[in-house]
């Protein structure tokens, strides 16, 4: 049977820890990155 994991809970561990670590989500948003609709960029980002 297959696993289904979150759609935010892709990423194994450490990578998740670094994306944390170097906020990644801070860099998208003073980088302008926006979106209107849909999955979030830091997600998009992740993938």
């Amino acid at each position: 049977m297959i696993d289904q994991n979150s759609q935010y809970n892709q990423l194994p561990k450490e990578l998740d820890s670094v994306f944390s670590e170097l906020e990644m989500n801070k860099h998208l948003r003073q980088a302008g990155i926006k979106k209107s609709f849909g999955f979030s960029c830091s997600y998009l980002f992740q993938l």
